[in-house]
């Protein structure tokens, strides 16, 4: 997406015209003219009496939304303007619209006159400016917003020069014109030489001198046509006006805030944008939200330019030198945002500096706090004292929502170091209680979104997922913070509980749902929500070149996570080399892997060394215990206790093993749920041969029913691998019970999944 270039300081010189009359506000007063002529005259009051199918009273309410509508809104083509009247929604009578078409053509064919009369017409009989008038009735209050709107461009429309209005006519004709000819029952009618004979002597010669008067018009276009290209004043009225601007920028960035699948795509936001910016060159707002509309397409280029052309211009109409000052450490912060939204630190840092040196010169103590903050989003050494002292200091400055963010930073930064998770759960109660008196709606989202991340990473993912609920709960009780990154987090929180949970129909619908909500903005949490999605259905069955392509386009949000997804794939795969080494740099304890990062590369290598598998978990589960990793030190038990079996010690494994359940059942992820079951049946088997008991007719029944309910939950998540260890245990438990034809069936069955493989 690329910008113009709008460096040069715009002309806003007293004689330059700010507002023109366009094709959209003649066509607006014509409308508005028809219906006042002949409707509101006809009904001066309010009556039930039908008119063409409607109410009378209901069709006045109609229209009166329909001008409000075409007052406030940008301008309208004159076929957006004839289908906004035709769809139904504001239900005008068919005749109304028939003769406002035959309004338009007769003004499109006729000369200067007929818009002059229109704006005489208004001005004397219709329009009320406040002015004691005698026995008139005025259908038009001067100040209601049709009004006020019909005396904007009637003043605008008396200080156009006769270029300007030729310009404006000629447009209005080249707009209308194409599309009056393909409405039905318009005839063309020319008043011209076949009319000459039935008008007077003065007419004929008011006819002539009219046409002199056009050929004059044309003579100057042509001979003034390279000064109408470069000078838009008289070349082509704006469509713009400073209020329209007004109202659409408030309005795109309030639907970018709230609702941005409502909001207009990037390519049509952009194009408006260059359109406003070209009919008001001096609207330094249009910047910021041309700013907005990159950062959602990632657009590194267009979005600097615009925030450096959003400031400098904003600065440059300061005189005072302290605001000046002011306008430089916001321009250096926000450059500083934008580096850090596209993970340029380095910059970003280097931006921050400067905008805290420019802050003390000024001693803007709240520029401070902010940049503050995001020093310590940014930075990797002294977070914890930044953190005390952004808390302390945004408490004395009242600055209500640092001090509530810089509170849930602080419990995850505790999170990060250890700390025990009462402290953590104090700190979020003390900014959940801030944020409720203060209002702050969005940190209260914000607040339940950190629960959730905190209690899944601590294993209680019920929990976490009550927490990702009550988000979108308090989402439908506040409209006006329905589009926040809380909401988009909350909702694939919930599509990846679904995943876990084995509900593959009901989760690409959530996702579907999530990237209309969230085309652009956030889009990063969806997608890899998606890919996540992709990557377990592909591994369950066994499609390796599938599962490979959803892991490596994870890379595109998440390099660190389709790293270990990749090296999931080749440990299934059993090439325990590729696996090793595609996970071996995220073991290193540093500041760029988290601890469960650490963890999982961990479980991944041992798995894959079998020598060493021993030592890697047990330095695995002592890091999880000491960050009070509960169901990451119960998956990692899981995977001790098969190698003690694989070491003939399954009395200790299944001890381990039966510790452990309780940890895994506490999640809601089936496959873990089912793995550690098939583990425990393969430990109670071994503890009878060690023990050298014989497998009792009671025993193995118990064995079958168990193993019977595992296979459901393996064939709810369609995991073929382990549905095939399981049901070649139940063959053989069936074949020593003798039911040989549970054994045959069981026998079928593995040779189908055998087939399904060989044909992946």
């Amino acid at each position: 997406m690329s910008t113009l270039d709008f460096t040069a300081v715009p002309n806003t010189s007293a004689n330059e015209i700010q507002e023109n009359v366009t094709t959209h506000n003649v066509l607006v007063l014509t409308i508005i003219t028809h219906y006042i002529r002949d409707y509101a005259k006809r009904f001066p009051k309010s009556t039930d009496k039908p008119l063409d199918g409607v109410q009378t009273s209901k069709f006045h309410r109609t229209f009166s939304m329909l001008a409000l509508h075409l007052i406030q809104c940008p301008d309208l083509t004159f076929g957006e303007l004839i289908n906004l009247i035709s769809c139904g929604k504001y239900q005008l009578p068919q005749t109304f619209i028939q003769t406002f078409h035959l309004e338009v053509y007769h003004t499109i064919n006729t000369n200067l006159n007929i818009i002059a009369d229109m704006f005489k017409n208004l001005d004397g009989t219709f329009l009320d400016t406040g002015l004691p008038k005698v026995h008139q009735l005025k259908i038009v209050n001067g100040s209601s917003p049709v009004g006020i709107f019909i005396r904007r461009i009637m003043l605008f429309f008396n200080k156009m020069q006769f270029l300007q209005t030729e310009a404006v006519i000629k447009e209005v004709k080249t707009h209308c014109s194409t599309i009056l000819n393909k409405i039905p029952g318009l005839k063309t009618k020319k008043v011209g030489a076949n009319d000459k004979e039935e008008l007077s002597p003065e007419a004929v010669e008011m006819i002539k001198i009219t046409k002199t008067i056009n050929d004059i018009i044309e003579m100057i276009n042509i001979n003034y046509q390279a000064s109408y290209n470069q000078n838009s004043k008289y070349n082509k009225a704006r469509s713009w006006s400073p209020r329209q601007v007004e109202l659409f920028i408030a309005q795109q960035v309030k639907l970018l805030k709230i609702n941005e699948s409502v909001a207009l795509d990037p390519p049509t936001l952009h194009q408006k944008l260059k359109d406003i910016l070209r009919a008001n060159p001096d609207h330094f707002d249009v910047h910021y939200l041309n700013y907005l509309n990159c950062l959602r397409v990632k657009e590194y280029c267009g979005a600097v330019s615009s925030v450096q052309h959003y400031f400098s211009r904003q600065t440059f109409r300061v005189i005072n030198v302290d605001e000046k000052s002011r306008g430089y450490q916001y321009t250096s912060l926000n450059m500083a945002i934008l580096n850090a939204f596209f993970n340029h630190n380095e910059e970003a840092i280097s931006y921050l500096k400067e905008s805290i040196a420019v802050a003390h010169q000024v001693n803007d103590h709240v520029c401070l706090q902010h940049a503050l903050m995001w020093m310590y989003t940014l930075s990797k050494k002294n977070k914890s004292t930044m953190l005390r002292c952004s808390v302390t200091r945004s408490k004395e400055l009242q600055l209500h929502q640092i001090t509530s963010f810089s509170l849930q930073s602080m419990a995850q930064y505790l999170v990060e170091n250890s700390e025990n998770p009462a402290i953590v759960f104090e700190i979020l109660k003390k900014s959940e209680i801030y944020n409720y008196f203060n209002g702050l709606t969005d940190l209260r989202m914000t607040n339940n979104v950190q629960k959730a991340a905190i209690w899944n990473t601590y294993g209680y993912q019920r929990i976490s997922t009550i927490h990702s609920l009550l988000v979108l709960e308090h989402d439908q009780c506040n409209k006006d913070v329905y589009n926040i990154e809380s909401k988009c987090i909350a909702m694939c929180n919930i599509i990846n509980d679904l995943i876990a949970h084995g509900d593959y129909y009901l989760a690409p619908i959530l996702i579907n749902e999530v990237s209309h909500i969230f085309p652009y903005t956030h889009s990063k949490f969806w997608i890899m929500a998606e890919q996540y999605l992709n990557f377990t259905l592909a591994m369950n069955k066994e499609e390796w070149p599938k599962a490979e392509l959803a892991a490596k386009q994870m890379a595109s949000v998440n390099v660190t996570e389709s790293a270990l997804r990749l090296g999931e794939m080749y440990l299934k795969k059993e090439d325990f080399v590729a696996a090793t080494n595609i996970v071996k740099e995220l073991m290193e304890n540093n500041e760029e892997n988290t601890v469960l990062t650490r963890l999982r590369a961990y479980l991944i290598v041992a798995k894959a060394n079998e020598s060493a598998a021993l030592n890697l978990l047990m330095d695995a589960k002592l890091i999880a215990i000491e960050y009070h990793l509960m169901y990451m030190t119960a998956i990692i038990n899981v995977e001790i206790a098969i190698v003690l079996m694989k070491y003939d010690f399954p009395h200790k494994a299944l001890r381990l093993l039966q510790e452990t359940k309780q940890h895994i059942y506490c999640g809601i992820n089936v496959y873990d749920k089912a793995y550690t079951d098939l583990q425990i049946i393969k430990a109670k088997m071994m503890v009878n041969i060690v023990d050298e008991f014989d497998h009792s007719r009671e025993f193995l029944n118990k064995m079958y029913d168990k193993l019977n309910k595992i296979a459901e939950k393996f064939r709810s998540i369609e995991a073929i691998t382990e549905l095939k260890e399981v049901i070649y245990l139940q063959a053989l438990i069936a074949d020593e019970l003798d039911m040989k034809q549970n054994r045959n069936k069981h026998a079928m069955e593995f040779r189908h999944l055998e087939e399904y493989k060989v044909q992946q």
